[in-house]
């Protein structure tokens, strides 16, 4: 009995001593986590201003005093948390709301800053957070826009973290310089003694010289961080499960192993173990045939879950099967419901070709219309549909094909067209119908146009991996209109940008594949 029960007991021990470990592990990756959370919600914060910054302070660069002095009102009173805001307008001249701003301060920029992707950057003065956006170049100071953070804001977005035992957080600066803090306290002695570290969860001294857990996470893109402490609670929660499993263990053990040990292993083990290995066959082939032994010499409850065993197998067995062929039917039927969505498609498309051949023109100009707006979807859908189901298109085939019918529908005598598709990417269906719709509708208001003598389209890739689609003619501006709520519904389906319209250019669509 005892080489039997002193390897259980040092085996639950230890089994105990890992759970510890785990949880004090899993205790470290939530306040982490908390940690991490709370500055990316910082920094959402301030990057979010950041970016409203910069795009209000690029319209500013176009404004009068008086409309620029009512867009730093507006953007203060829709931008709760800061304490002042200042632009500079069409003169160069300065507006601003709230607070006084001394633009001065930032004659060293270049040097105390770093660079902004988004058109913005965070400087700290003392304790006070500036957001400034415009030319960071050195004497254009006068030229910058600039946002001071609401200490008492600052502070909103510090709470603790209670559910995972925050008791202080701070935003600190460089070496560890407490900029804010909640609660707020004169001294800042419950901060670690030392600074910098070098891993998000550490236990140290405080300044206190008391031991406590702390967590630090820098907030991308400044030399801000982001400081929280964490009391003992949970730690020593764990540690009391740890003494209880293991003493409460060890003491089942003892009784167990005197009165059940033999007993179980004749009447409960070797049943348990067929009925493991059915499972383990069934597992790993589903087609297995594999069944739980059932006897009459089983106990009663055993021989009960290896019938129920035996029952839901074979159940699970017939309804993986009734499963397999409904899916087959029901691919079958897909099938057939598209190509029947196709057929219809090209039925009315050719039904539209023959009325507009013997129509009359301005009829037949309409029927011309609508056959290429339904020549977008016979032909993806013909381009998408295979034996195996819906497939992406390939837009090369798919465009020139959709620029050959509506030349050949819509294009007037001495009108000269050229096309170019260049990329030959694939788009799913969802995609390549707004996109063919897209097309359709800039050649149907380029024809359209009465002093229309040349009409281009290019689709290509350009150097950031996106792709373009231009639709040019030389008609005026007037004359070659599109339906904005429709092109602007067919952009956020394809997912496309509209870019700045240079001259002669009908439709300027960029988008990623």
């Amino acid at each position: 009995m005892a080489v039997v029960v002193l390897p259980a007991a040092a085996i639950i021990v230890l089994l105990a001593y890992s759970l510890y470990l785990s949880a004090l592990a899993d205790l470290q990756a939530t306040q982490a986590t908390a940690a991490r959370g709370r500055a990316a919600s910082v920094r959402s914060w301030l990057d979010a201003a950041g970016r409203s910054l910069a795009n209000e302070a690029f319209a500013a660069r176009y404004l009068g005093a008086d409309n620029c002095q009512r867009l730093a009102e507006t953007f203060l009173q829709r931008n709760p948390g800061f304490s002042s805001v200042r632009f500079v307008d069409s003169t160069s001249a300065a507006c601003a709301a709230g607070a006084s701003v001394d633009a001065s301060r930032l004659s060293d920029l270049t040097a105390t800053s770093a660079g902004g992707a988004d058109g913005y950057r965070l400087l700290l003065f003392g304790e006070q957070i500036w957001i400034v956006a415009g030319d960071p170049a050195p004497g254009a100071e006068k030229t910058l826009c600039i946002l001071v953070v609401d200490g008492a804001a600052l502070r909103g977005h510090l709470h603790t973290a209670a559910s995972v035992g925050g008791t202080h957080v701070a935003l600190t600066g460089p070496q560890g310089v407490v900029i804010a803090e909640v609660p707020d306290s004169a001294q800042s002695d419950w901060a670690p003694a030392q600074f910098p570290v070098k891993a998000t969860v550490w236990r140290a001294a405080d300044r206190h010289g008391d031991a406590a857990a702390f967590a630090w996470v820098a907030i991308e893109g400044s030399s801000l961080g982001l400081l929280i402490r964490f009391d003992d609670g949970r730690l020593n929660a764990a540690r009391h499960r740890l003494a209880m499993l293991g003493l409460t263990q060890l003491a089942m053990l003892g009784l167990l192993a005197v009165v059940y040990v033999a007993a179980i292993r004749r009447d409960v083990v070797r049943w348990i173990q067929g009925i493991e290995a059915a499972a383990r066959a069934r597992d790993s082939d589903p087609e297995s045939g594999a069944r739980a032994p059932v006897t009459a010499r089983m106990p009663r409850e055993l021989r009960s879950v290896a019938e129920s065993f035996n029952a839901l197998a074979d159940h699970a067995q017939q309804r993986s099967q009734a499963l397999r062929g409904l899916l087959a039917e029901n691919r079958t039927l897909m099938l057939e419901m598209h190509h029947r969505i196709k057929n219809s498609l090209q039925v009315i498309q050719s039904y539209l070709a023959l009325i507009r051949r013997s129509a009359a023109r301005h009829e037949a100009l309409l029927l011309a219309r609508i056959e290429a707006r339904v020549c977008v979807l016979a032909v993806a859908y013909r381009l998408a549909l295979t034996p195996n189901g819906i497939r992406p298109i390939a837009v090369k085939p798919f465009l020139e094909e959709i620029c050959a019918s509506v030349i050949g529908g819509l294009r007037k005598p001495r009108q000269r067209v050229a096309y170019a598709i260049e990329w030959s990417g694939e788009l799913s269906v969802d995609r390549a119908i707004p996109l063919g719709l897209g097309l359709v509708e800039a050649l149907i208001a380029a024809f359209g146009a009465s002093d229309a003598g040349y009409i281009g389209v290019r689709l290509a890739a350009d150097e950031e991996d996106a792709v373009r689609l231009r639709v040019e003619s030389d008609a005026l501006p007037a004359e070659a209109g599109l339906p904005e709520k429709v092109m602007r519904g067919l952009a956020n389906q394809l997912g496309a940008e509209a870019g700045p319209q240079a001259g002669g250019e009908i439709l300027g669509w960029r988008f990623h594949p």
